[in-house]
């Protein structure tokens, strides 16, 4: 899984809305702040317009605004509302694209790593990134715990055969 660009500035964007929330913010001065281009970023404030998470006043004082409760939105689901779902690979994320998916241990796998990936972004909120720039050292402390628990998570799901009924790998892969 790669972030594209797009949601990449998206995220230093939102970070800005929220460093300001006081006041509405330009995005010329967002754009300098993140070092984002200027054009780029204006197509990315409307996309974030669209799907609710900024709120945008035109005018000398306009700018734009959160318009979303950062404590109650996850890191999951800003990736889904801005890139669509979150998978490592074509296969695992539809395993209707490959015909070799019913007999395919890779593709159980990805699923898993999907899963852990899942796990891990769904656990923490937008909040706790956005507030991550007075306590790095803690941040990463917190973020390593629960990336190792979503992956002991995913992992027995993976070592037990549990997980998605798409894929009958899972049986190969218990036994092995």
């Amino acid at each position: 899984m790669e972030l594209t660009r797009r949601c990449d500035y998206a995220c230093r964007i939102l970070r800005s809305a929220y460093r300001h929330r006081e006041r509405y913010v330009s995005i010329a001065e967002i754009s300098e702040e993140e070092d984002i281009p200027y054009a780029f970023a204006r197509t990315i404030q409307h996309d974030l317009a669209t799907i609710g998470y900024v709120r945008t006043v035109r005018g000398s004082r306009g700018g734009l605004q959160l318009a979303i409760d950062p404590q109650t939105v996850t890191v999951l689901d800003l990736l889904h509302a801005l890139q669509g779902p979150v998978s490592v690979s074509s296969c695992a994320a539809d395993p209707e694209t490959c015909p070799k998916n019913a007999a395919c241990a890779f593709n159980r796998m990805w699923q898993a790593a999907d899963r852990a990936l899942a796990g891990l972004f769904g656990s923490i909120t937008l909040y706790e990134v956005l507030e991550a720039d007075s306590d790095l050292a803690g941040f990463k402390a917190s973020v390593d715990q629960k990336a190792d628990e979503a992956v002991d998570i995913s992992m027995q799901e993976l070592i037990s055969g549990r997980g998605p009924a798409s894929c009958s790998a899972s049986s190969q892969i218990a036994s092995a």
